[in-house]
């Protein structure tokens, strides 16, 4: 009853870290964007991973993951053609146009006025007047094109420089060092500890900090 109970443990272990590998070479755009096919794909894993949790299939199952991977991995090599893009993911629609909605669009798209202006008050635009373009994207999110007249103001609008101090790289974090990231910036643990020593503070006293990629300078937050 011990080895089986064992065995279990091994198994769900197994197909864990099996699944973690398989989301990881779907790509990152597999969590973020959410296209249909990787809907399909996420939905098809998670219950083909589930399986041998519940019978004794184990190879099998491993077989078929890396067979929707494969698949997967094709798709998303077809995406790249523009029939191929047009299939899977398909086009965007125009839910606002000019300051108008586009009911027809709207009615396609499955989409109520009520939810429309909640996603666009969320986006913070409360007027419809105010947009010129409202796109529904393929991967389900909303894109607005602002009237030219309520673009936000820049600092290049106002012909105002600033310094661009590059970016943000953790040297600390939650009191261990970032050794990776000294590194990617040219500077030692040494290097760390003589400018926190200058402010009479140690490694542990720190929960976050970091150095600007091009001034080099150190931001420290402190624990409190």
């Amino acid at each position: 009853m011990r080895g089986e109970g064992m065995m279990l443990l091994i198994k769900i272990l197994t197909i864990y870290l099996i699944t973690i590998a398989i989301m990881r070479l779907m790509g990152k755009s597999t969590i973020i964007q959410m296209t249909p096919y990787d809907l399909v794909a996420i939905i098809i894993v998670g219950t083909v991973a589930s399986e041998p949790l519940i019978s004794t299939e184990f190879w099998p199952t491993i077989y078929a993951l890396a067979i929707l991977v494969l698949f997967h991995i094709l798709f998303s090599k077809l995406t790249l053609w523009q029939v191929g893009n047009h299939f899977f993911l398909g086009e965007p629609t125009i839910l606002v146009k000019h300051g108008e909605i586009i009911e027809d669009n709207l009615e396609k798209s499955r989409l109520s006025v009520a939810q429309l202006l909640s996603i666009l008050r969320s986006k913070g635009y409360p007027k419809i007047s105010d947009i010129d373009y409202a796109m529904l994207e393929p991967i389900g999110e909303v894109s607005i094109i602002p009237k030219v007249e309520n673009t936000p103001v820049t600092v290049q609008h106002l012909e105002i420089s600033i310094d661009d101090e590059g970016l943000p790289i953790s040297v600390v974090i939650d009191g261990k060092i970032q050794m990776k990231n000294l590194k990617l910036l040219g500077k030692s643990k040494g290097w760390l500890i003589d400018q926190l020593q200058a402010q009479d503070l140690l490694i542990k006293d720190i929960i976050y900090a970091y150095v600007n990629e091009k001034t080099k300078k150190l931001n420290i937050n402190k624990r409190g």
